[in-house]
C-alpha cells in the first residue's frame, strides 16, 4: 500500500495547481509525475525512463489523430462550413432539442475532441432560440450528447486510446460499436427526454438561406472520405492499410484542405496546429503520468486493495473514476487507466468489450472542477455553479452509471 498515500498527494496536487494557480496540464502532469515518483520510492533512472516513454507512447497512439481531427475542425470553422453541417442537420430534424443532441453527438467522434465540436457549435447554437433560458438548454443538450459519442464509440480519442494501449480487438475494433452505438443513441434519448421533460423550447423556424448542395456536400466530404477509407480498407483485403484510422483522418484532413481557398487553408493550418500542438502536449503529460504509475507498485496496490472489498471486475471503472477526478480530462482518464490495468490481473479476467466499456464509464463520472469543459461551460451558458452541475456534471455521471451496468452484464453473461 505504499504507493496509495503518493497517489491521493498527486491528485490533490493535480487538483490544486489547476484550479489554483491555472497551471498548464502538461507542467502539471509532468511535476506531479516526478513528485509521485518520488514519493514512491522509483530510482531516478526508472522515473525518468517511465516519464518519457509513457509520453512518447501517447505521440504515438494519438499524435496523427488528433492534429487531423483538429485540423479538420478548424478548416470548416474557418471556411463557415459548420453552419451547413448544422443547417443540413436542422433540414431532417425541425424540433431545436433533437437538432442541438444530433449536432453535438455527430461531430464530436469525426473530429476527436467533444471540446472541440462544442466550440465550433456553441455560436450557432446560442442564436437559434431569442429566449436565454431555450438557448442554454441547447448548449447543454450540445454538450453532454457530443461527451456521450465521444467517450463511448470508436474511433473516438477515448476508446481508440484505450484499446491501442491495452492490445484489444486487434484487426477487428468496430466490433466495439455494436454495442456502443446502441448504449450511446440510448443515453442520448434519454437525455433529450429529461431536457424536453423540463420545457420544450420552440420549433426551429424554416432556414431562408440554406446552402446550396455543392457547399453543403463540401463541408462533409472530409466526413465521407474518412467513412468511405476505413470502409474500404475494411471490406478489401489488399487495401487494408486504409482501415488504418491514422490514414483515414490524414486522408479526410487532405480533402477539406483541397476545398478551401489558400487564404482559409493557411489560416486554418495556423491555427489548428496551434490547438493541437496545446492538446497533444497535455495528453503526452497524461502518458507521463500513467507510464510512472504503471512503473511503480500502484497498479498491484490498488489491485489488492479492490479485491479486499470490492470484486476484480470494478477495478477498471473505480480507476477511471478516480482518476477523472483528479484531472478532468477524458482521453487522460483512458490512457492512464488503461496503462495502469495492463499490469495487472484485471486486464485478463474482464471480457475485453466489458473492459472498454467499464473504463469508458470511469470517464463519464465525476466531471466536476477538475474538467475544463465545466467551466467552458458555466462561461458559455453564463449558468450558475449549481446549474453546471445539474446539467451537466448529473447527467453524465447518470451516463456511467447506465454504462457501467451495461458492461457488468457482458460481463456477467460470459
Amino acid at each position: 500500500m505504499d504507493t496509495l498515500i503518493p497517489f491521493v498527494v498527486a491528485l490533490v496536487v493535480i487538483t490544486v495547481a489547476s484550479l489554483r494557480y491555472h497551471l498548464p496540464p502538461f507542467l502539471t502532469l509532468v511535476g506531479t509525475s516526478v513528485l509521485f515518483g518520488l514519493l514512491a520510492g522509483m530510482p531516478g533512472e526508472t522515473l525518468v525512463a517511465a516519464i518519457t516513454g509513457g509520453a512518447g507512447r501517447i505521440f504515438a497512439i494519438l499524435g496523427i489523430v488528433i492534429f487531423c481531427g483538429v485540423g479538420i475542425a478548424q478548416v470548416l470553422r474557418e471556411s463557415g462550413r459548420i453552419a451547413d453541417i448544422v443547417a443540413d442537420i436542422r433540414g431532417l430534424v425541425r424540433r431545436p432539442l433533437a437538432t442541438a443532441g444530433a449536432a453535438g453527438y455527430l461531430l464530436s467522434v469525426p473530429l476527436m475532441c467533444g471540446i472541440t465540436s462544442f466550440v465550433i457549435l456553441a455560436p450557432i447554437l446560442a442564436h437559434l432560440q431569442p429566449d436565454r433560458q431555450a438557448s442554454r438548454t441547447l448548449l447543454y443538450c450540445a454538450g453532454v450528447a457530443g461527451m456521450i459519442s465521444y467517450v463511448l464509440l470508436y474511433p473516438a480519442p477515448v476508446v481508440y486510446s484505450t484499446i491501442t494501449t491495452l492490445g484489444l480487438f486487434a484487426g477487428r475494433p468496430w466490433e466495439i460499436d455494436l454495442v456502443a452505438l446502441p448504449v450511446s443513441l440510448l443515453l442520448l434519448a434519454g437525455l433529450l427526454v429529461a431536457l424536453r421533460a423540463r420545457g420544450t423550447p420552440a420549433a426551429l423556424p424554416a432556414d431562408p438561406v440554406h446552402p446550396a448542395g455543392g457547399r453543403s456536400l463540401r463541408a462533409w466530404l472530409p466526413f465521407l472520405v474518412i467513412v468511405l477509407a476505413l470502409a474500404i480498407g475494411s471490406l478489401v483485403p489488399a487495401l487494408h492499410l486504409l482501415s488504418n484510422i491514422n490514414l483515414a483522418l490524414l486522408a479526410g484532413l487532405f480533402a477539406a484542405l483541397a476545398t478551401v481557398p489558400a487564404d482559409v487553408r493557411e489560416k486554418a493550418l495556423a491555427r489548428g496546429t496551434k490547438n493541437a500542438g496545446i492538446i497533444i502536449f497535455d495528453l503526452a503529460g497524461a502518458g507521463a503520468f500513467g507510464g510512472v504509475i504503471a512503473a511503480s507498485t500502484f497498479p498491484g496496490d490498488v489491485t489488492a486493495l479492490v479485491q479486499d472489498y470490492l470484486p476484480i471486475t470494478l477495478l477498471p471503472f473505480v480507476v477511471a473514476a478516480l482518476v477523472q477526478a483528479a484531472q478532468g480530462s477524458r482521453v487522460v482518464t483512458a490512457a492512464v487507466t488503461a496503462t495502469v490495468l495492463s499490469t495487472t490481473p484485471a486486464a485478463m479476467a474482464i471480457d475485453p468489450l466489458a473492459l472498454v466499456l467499464m473504463i469508458s464509464a470511469g470517464a463519464f463520472m465525476f466531471s466536476y472542477v477538475s474538467d475544463p469543459f465545466f467551466w467552458l461551460l458555466k462561461r458559455t451558458t453564463g449558468d450558475d455553479f449549481g446549474g453546471v452541475v445539474r446539467n451537466y456534471t448529473l447527467p453524465l455521471s447518470a451516463a456511467g452509471i447506465v454504462t457501467l451496468a451495461v458492461a457488468l452484464v457482458i460481463q456477467g453473461s460470459l
